[in-house]
């Protein structure tokens, strides 16, 4: 058994008072928790003022009142919540002390399920720590290397993560909030004022920490401050989902982790060495230049200025287009006089192009301007996959046939590299919004006309990609939802792709440089949703309530069934008794069953009027006259109800009555053993019809069910909110949720994102597509999140023949 410290060497760390590594911890515990717990101080109080303010301006009573009643809650708590706030920072130096091998609480996570609103705050905070990692690089990089010396002082052989990670705050943070104390207005005003406050905190304690450890002699070595801020963690793109590290014994998502540019691989490699510099595709910068940049990009990280987006995924983007090996139009480019894109053949070693001129990013704009009006179709059939060239490839071409409109020779002009990223992010971008959503074919015109307005928006604002609440992103976000599914056939649906329509057309016709544009196209849109939202809502209840009642009749008819089954099997009797048990009986029993409920005493005494008829039967057969008159005479009330919940009239009843009488009335009438008969051809129907949505189509098309009982067992954990993706047997996508789980059958009710309902499937028939891939768990991310992540995927996706360039 080995020892975490090495008692000598905390005898000797603990040797000089003044700067001794205890100390030392001590004060940095002491700041730690003392900075980040002034985060808390008045927050809740100004999200009160926040609340209010809101619930001014908002029309949305209900929801107004629901936040008030929450952050009321939350204040009241706040002394808790900083107390706890405050222990869990505290807990993570304890665990850094305790400096086992391994992330022993890491090792404990699992995959588990979370309900929609744990899912928006998780990723809210995962949100805050990505963006906090980039802007606080340098800082972190040099805190690392001296509480690494500090550990060794106290004689602690193996540390762990830095207790003063953003993380460790956030991730307090997030844990404050149970699934319900947030509303979805409340989340984003607490995350947002939250993410306001720690930046300024994290920055001083960082800036404090290092201080202080410089000060006691745990400064960072200086081959570690010439590579710059090598030994950083990686930075991870916002738009990403959050996935742990493979190699650390956590679960890793589908698709595997996105593996993100580091600050310097193992041999100390500057962070831009392997990119390609503007205007020079794969030449190869001086060891000098090299290390300048290198200096210059530490420089700016260390003043708060987190790298550009592109600039985190340029090498990304490189490897991609090397492992495509060059356009599709390479081979074209001399038989159809279209000019190949830049990226098919380098600048470096094309001879008929060593004068050629870079287009810069203005120049990009004006032809992108001139184009921005212009008939979308190819743009539109690229998103379909009907042509052999990708989006970005058409998109290269439309540009470079317009450069002569403003004086340029496309033969003699290429993109620098920030224009070919662009150009391709956005070509990804759409691609992968086309492709993981149920667009019909007006959608697909309205994104082919937003190719190019989205490209002028790249190129002047990297932000698009990474920044969540960005104009731009959120009208795409909120188009997506109007036309996902929408085929128009209601005239509300209808309505909805008008005003899509409308927001798109005011986008192409009015957008320059004003984002604002995007913001109150997709204002006016969101408004519109927010009705067919309330729609789609009691759409979903009433099928719901529409399944539920199936669900209802058809376990009433079941119970009835076994109930008639028990009474005639094995038991001779007359024919009218035995009718009257299997036809109005039967039908009493389900009434009962459906109105009352199994246990209700109506429902018991129908059992008891049936159970009485069967007695007075087999007194006739044993000729008890007068017990059979007596009991037939008690039967006249329960057996009136009887044919009343049939349907039938007074006439009718006697008339039956005095049919059971006459046979009763006679000992020599014939009895034998009856079969109950089948139900009816319409109640097999219905019940057919209702399991139809149910069975293993989408599995497959056969009805024998197969599935894990592992897998089943998980999905019958699932709740109301779920998101999950239905996958065709063509490889196409839909979000969808659940929208209801039944408490009979425990069966789910699946809709899209318009509430229109997709599947109705048990939990088994669930574990069975999940097992054959055509259902995915995932959380319903906003369409250009989720896009992003298949950007990601694909970027890195290993290569696989042409489809690979092609987006496929």
């Amino acid at each position: 058994m080995t020892h975490d410290r090495d008692p000598s060497l905390m005898l000797q760390g603990r040797a000089t008072a003044p700067r001794s590594p205890v100390r030392v911890l001590e004060t940095l515990r002491r700041d730690a928790v003392t900075e980040l717990g002034g985060v808390l101080s008045g927050f809740w109080s100004s999200i009160e003022e926040q609340v209010r303010l809101a619930a001014l301006a908002s029309h949305d009573f209900a929801s107004a009142q629901e936040d008030r009643v929450a952050v009321m809650a939350l204040s009241h708590r706040a002394l808790e919540l900083a107390t706890k706030f405050r222990s869990a920072v505290e807990a993570e130096f304890d665990r850094w002390e305790q400096a086992s091998g391994d992330d022993d609480d890491a090792k404990s996570k699992s995959l588990s399920l979370m309900s929609e609103g744990e899912l928006e705050v998780h990723l809210a905070g995962q949100q805050i720590t990505e963006l906090l990692d980039h802007q606080f690089l340098h800082p972190l990089a040099q805190l690392d290397e001296r509480l690494s010396a500090l550990s060794e002082s106290l004689g602690i052989r193996r540390g762990r993560s830095n207790p003063m990670r953003p993380e460790v705050a956030v991730s307090a943070f997030v844990a404050l909030f149970g699934a319900d104390d947030l509303t979805p207005s409340l989340r984003s005003m607490v995350f947002h004022q939250f993410d306001k406050r720690l930046p300024k905190v994290l920055g001083e304690l960082y800036d404090k920490a290092n201080k202080a450890l410089d000060a006691a002699s745990f400064g960072t070595q200086p081959s570690v401050r010439a590579q710059g801020s090598r030994a950083a963690r990686p930075a991870q793109p916002s738009s990403l989902p959050p996935a742990q590290q493979a190699n650390g014994g956590e679960w890793v998502p589908e698709g595997g982790v996105v593996q993100h540019v580091r600050s310097g691989d193992a041999a100390g490699v500057p962070l831009t060495q392997g990119y390609a510099p503007a205007g020079g595709h794969g030449v190869q910068e001086s060891h000098a230049t090299a290390q300048i940049r290198a200096q210059v990009v530490a420089e700016a990280l260390s003043s708060g200025q987190p790298m550009r987006y592109r600039d985190l995924m340029r090498e990304q983007l490189h490897a991609w287009r090397a492992r495509a090996g060059g356009s599709l139009l390479g081979g074209q480019a001399a038989d159809s006089g279209e000019v190949s894109p830049p990226h098919a053949a380098p600048f470096a070693s094309h001879p008929r192009m060593s004068n050629a001129q870079v287009l810069g990013t203005s120049e990009l704009l004006s032809v992108a301007s001139l184009l921005q009006g212009e008939d979308p179709e190819p743009y539109a059939r690229a998103l379909a996959g009907q042509g052999e060239r990708p989006l970005a490839d058409v998109l290269r071409h439309r540009i470079l046939s317009s450069l002569r409109e403003i004086g340029f020779d496309p033969a003699k002009t290429h993109f620098s590299t920030d224009e070919e990223d662009a150009i391709d992010l956005i070509g990804i971008l759409f691609q992968s919004l086309y492709e993981a959503n149920d667009l019909v074919e007006q959608a697909r015109d309205m994104y082919g006309r937003l190719v190019v307005p989205y490209l002028k928006v790249a190129l002047t604002d990297d932000s698009l990609f990474n920044r969540r609440t960005h104009p731009a992103r959120q009208l795409l976000d909120v188009l997506t939802e109007a036309c996902d599914g929408n085929s128009g056939e209601t005239p509300q649906d209808k309505e909805t792709l008008e005003r899509a329509e409308h927001a798109v057309d005011r986008v192409v016709d009015e957008y320059q440089d004003d984002q604002a544009i995007f913001e109150l196209a997709a204002a006016e849109l969101r408004d519109q949703l927010e009705q067919q939202k309330r729609r789609s809502e009691l759409s979903e209840k009433r099928a719901a309530e529409a399944i539920h009642g199936r669900e209802r009749l058809a376990q009433a008819r079941r119970d009835a069934d076994g109930l008639v089954a028990s009474r005639l099997a094995d038991r001779p009797m007359t024919a009218a008794v035995a009718h009257f048990l299997d036809r109005h009986w039967r039908h009493h029993l389900t009434q009962t069953w459906l109105r009352d409920g199994p246990d209700s005493a109506r429902h018991l005494a129908a059992i008891g009027t049936g159970d009485a008829m069967v007695q007075v039967d087999a007194d006739a057969a044993d000729v008890r006259g007068v017990a059979v008159a007596q009991q037939l005479l008690a039967l006249q009330v329960p057996l009136g109800e009887c044919y009343s919940n049939c349907g039938m009239d007074a006439t009718a009843a006697r008339d039956a009555m005095a049919r059971i009488i006459s046979a009763l009335a006679l000992p020599d009438t014939p009895r034998k053993i009856h079969q109950p008969n089948p139900p009816d051809a319409e109640e097999v129907s219905q019940d057919a019809s209702d399991d139809a949505s149910s069975r293993l189509q989408l599995a497959g098309g056969t009805a024998t069910l197969a599935f894990d009982p592992a897998i089943a067992a998980r999905m019958r954990r699932l709740r109301v909110g779920q998101g999950l993706r239905l996958i065709d047997e063509d490889g196409h996508e839909t979000a969808c949720r659940i929208a209801w789980v039944s408490p009979l059958t425990s069966r789910f009710l699946i809709v899209n994102r318009r509430g229109v309902r997709k599947l109705v499937v048990s939990p088994e028939e669930l574990a069975s597509l999940v097992a054959t891939g055509r259902v995915v768990l995932r959380a319903v991310d906003a369409p250009f999140d989720e896009a992003m992540r298949q950007l990601w995927q694909r970027l890195n996706a290993a290569p696989d023949g042409e489809g690979a360039r092609k987006v496929s």
